[in-house]
């Protein structure tokens, strides 16, 4: 069948003789199949396509367009899986395989590598592009409907080429209450089913519905079921049936419903309705970590789906929000929205390291230089010369992310090793491998069979068949084992089949002495938040774990991007309740002096142990040697000894910062226990029987003089005494801002404007405990 890519057959020909090519065509031209026939004339070619689903289907159907079987000619490698026969010349394999390719033997077996649909932009994509630029072994070609073709011909010194071969017209159709109505996810099933009734009724052919995520699929599925209608979901990781259907004509009609897979490269045939959600999932960098959110689309996708309906016949694309609608006009690339450290890290095994790299542009520093630290942090990356590590290189091939990697690396025993190699399989899948029963004898007859179970003990019976009577997602479950099996053939462990068993708490404490990060502690000021000193999370409904633990082990988490970080929602889905008065002994802990006191006439101090700004433990010792200075300071803080000496100092050191700000003077001022802690350590005293040598004389603050302290006091008071209220005032002359702060008293409104000093072109705000009121 002809194609509208076909004209470009001879100059694609002859610019690829010349070098590298950059090929724009619409969706559906035809690109993804002409291309790598039209290549191969020249030598093996490998096609690196973003999806799973694109891979296999393309090889299916350009093996059985050549009448030879699957990887004779053509083949497809992805991730547990691959057809490939010794002669095959044309192979399509996800940026994964082909990263790993390259690194064992820089894909010297192929003269073409052909970068598909690079308009996603992925990060491996991105990476695997700048590695074959820098090394020029192969020829090039990007290809794209969305693609910037005259910036990325430029960079790569390549010659653009632009298919002209036009699609069939496709109308639009917006159902929405507003113009410039946003998508949203408020009654989507009931707008679904309302678009696909119109599609019914105005089109002959098969109905495409663009979905956000699998639940949505699922949940949409049910709603149509009165529509007489064949249903297909369509996603990744989804049965193998459901693809075929799909992708293959059908005698009948049919509604397909997709995520993100079907927009590019993947052709379903008899397409002329296309219903467009604009929703898509998309990732966010929040705080360091990849984070999941449910967004509207960019324009290039919106017009990416609406293309999929003009392929064979005019079409039809209903969209279920405005016109006008205020949608950002490109996807930002992966590089800019998730974390970087497996970029990191692969470019760190070559040679070149991170900034030897030509990326088609820069990346961004703070996630760069944070990808950096974390892989420092771990050891997989030198410090000095940037370079992956031993360690770094054993972490690099396991498909995992480098955190779980290096877990299973850290395990001390083969027991342990086996039991974290099936947990992190489970957790490595991106669909859910298994549900929890709902029900209350499913759930009794659970902890019977496992009276100690958590998350962590589930996961790795579920994996293991050990509970046979569990929900189980029978793909996710399937590639959760295919996971175990290559990590344990890889560390040369037991197959799944023969797996030892272990003991939990040894599991649990040597995961925590290896990662201590992984440990939350319940907060004292928040319901049903643990933290772990950088993130918050609560626990997800799918946890077997209780909110009431006081600590827990958190394997995995599940974020949720909201409109701004303080918004995102992290919520754990594998966690393990660990007993509280083990965890200063498990993990590294803070420790403070909080109080001083006197026994037998000797200082003691009251030590804290905190950890995540928890505190664990209070005790009492005597000071060290080291420690005697910063002691004294808090004994004369808590006015046992010189009881009117801190509050002098403290007075004068506020004095002094508000002279500076007068002056706009920006040295910096020590707090009054520094200064205290650094006048012990001057004046020599080393011991408590030392204090008889001195004087409060001697700790007097001498940062600014006597008569300028006096010729502030009466227009910029340190504190006010009120009718019944007993106020502290915090002075920010710079910002011109004056704060006074509730300290005592039983009056509860704010100060009245007149009762207080001039102040005059000072904004002024009263503060009691959180709230916060301007004085005018």
């Amino acid at each position: 069948m002809p194609l509208p890519i076909d004209p470009l057959k001879a100059p694609f020909l002859n610019a690829l003789e010349q070098g590298n090519v950059v090929v724009s065509a619409a969706t559906g031209s035809g690109k993804s199949t002409r291309l790598p026939i039209w290549a191969a004339a020249s030598g093996s070619v490998l096609v690196v396509q973003p999806r799973r689903i694109a891979c296999t289907a393309l090889a299916e159907y350009l093996a059985e367009q050549s009448g030879a079987p699957l990887g004779h000619h053509i083949g497809y490698a992805i991730r547990f899986e691959q057809a490939i026969e010794e002669n095959c010349n044309v192979v399509f394999a996800t940026p994964g395989v082909a990263l790993r390719w390259y690194f064992e033997n820089r894909l010297e077996k192929y003269t073409t590598v052909i970068l598909d649909e690079f308009h996603e932009r992925r990060w491996d994509m991105d990476l695997l592009l700048a590695i074959l630029q820098k090394r020029a072994q192969h020829r090039l070609v990007l290809t794209s409907a969305t693609l910037q073709g005259e910036l990325f011909a430029q960079k790569l010194n390549a010659t653009l080429l632009n298919s002209d071969g036009s699609l069939f017209p496709v109308e639009e159709h917006f159902i929405a209450s507003d113009m410039r109505a946003m998508p949203t996810k408020e009654h989507l099933a009931e707008r679904v089913k309302q678009a696909c009734e119109i599609a019914l009724e105005d089109t002959t052919g098969d109905i495409l519905v663009f979905l956000p995520g699998k639940g949505e699929i699922q949940f949409i599925k049910t709603a149509l079921s009165s529509l007489n209608i064949e249903v297909i979901p369509l996603f990744s990781g989804c049965d193998k049936r459901f693809q075929e259907n799909a992708l293959k004509v059908q005698t009948h009609r049919r509604i397909i419903l997709a995520t993100n897979v079907a927009e590019t490269s993947l052709t379903i045939p008899n397409v002329t309705c296309v219903v467009d959600s604009g929703l898509e999932r998309r990732t966010h960098l929040r705080q360091g970590r990849t984070v999941l959110g449910l967004e509207s689309i960019a324009r290039d996708s919106a017009k990416q789906r609406k293309g999929r309906a003009g392929r064979t016949q005019s079409g039809l694309c209903i969209r279920l929000y405005g016109q006008h609608a205020p949608l950002i006009e490109k996807t930002p690339p992966e590089i800019h929205r998730e974390s970087l450290t497996e970029l990191v890290l692969a470019a760190a095994c070559l040679d070149d390291g991170v900034d030897g790299l030509p990326f088609f542009e820069p990346l961004p520093e703070s996630a760069k230089q944070l990808a950096v630290n974390t892989l420092q942090n771990l050891g997989a990356i030198d410090s000095s010369s940037g370079q992956a590590t031993e360690l770094g290189k054993s972490l690099y091939p396991l498909p995992l992310d480098v955190e779980l990697g290096q877990l299973i690396i850290s395990m001390p025993s083969s027991t342990l090793r086996q039991a974290v190699i099936d947990l992190v399989s489970v957790i490595a899948v991106p669909a859910t491998v298994y549900s929890l029963p709902t029900s209350v004898d499913a759930l009794d007859a659970l902890n019977k069979q496992f009276p100690d179970a958590c998350d962590i003990t589930i996961s790795i019976a579920v994996l293991r068949g050990l509970i046979p009577d569990m929900a189980v997602d029978a793909e996710a479950l399937k590639e959760a084992r295919q996971y175990s099996e290559m990590l344990r053939a890889h560390f040369l462990l037991p197959e799944l089949a023969k797996a030892s068993s272990y003991d939990k708490s040894a599991l649990l404490h040597a995961i925590i002495q290896a990662q201590p990060e992984r440990l939350f502690i319940k907060r004292n000021n928040r319901r049903d938040t643990f933290a772990n000193g950088k993130i918050e999370i609560s626990l997800a409904k799918q946890s077997y774990a209780q909110s009431t633990a006081q600590s827990l082990l958190v394997m995995s988490t599940f974020t949720l991007a909201g409109r701004g970080t303080k918004n995102a929602v992290t919520l754990a889905t594998i966690a393990s309740p660990i007993v509280l008065n083990r965890v200063s002994e498990l993990i590294p802990t803070q420790e403070s002096i909080v109080s001083v006191q006197f026994i037998d006439c000797q200082l003691s101090v009251t030590i804290e142990k905190r950890y995540a700004d928890v505190v664990l433990t209070q005790y009492q010792r005597s000071p060290s040697t080291e420690e005697f200075p910063s002691v004294l300071a808090k004994a004369i803080e808590q006015q046992m000894l010189m009881p009117s000496l801190f509050e002098q100092v403290k007075m004068a050191i506020r004095y002094h910062q508000i002279s500076n700000q007068l002056k706009k003077d920006l040295s910096q001022v020590p707090e009054p226990i520094d200064y205290l802690t650094q006048q012990v350590i001057k004046l020599g005293i080393e011991s408590f029987d030392d204090l008889e040598l001195v004087t409060e004389a001697d700790f007097q603050y001498d940062g600014i003089e006597a008569w300028e302290i006096e010729s502030l006091k009466d227009k910029f008071p340190l504190k006010l005494v009120l009718a019944n209220q007993n106020l502290n005032v915090r002075y920010a002359l710079q910002g011109k801002k004056v704060t006074i702060e509730y300290e005592s008293g039983s009056r509860k409104e704010a100060p009245k404007r007149w009762e207080l000093p001039a102040w005059s072109g000072l904004a002024i705000t009263y503060q009691r405990a959180s709230k916060v009121v301007p004085i005018k």
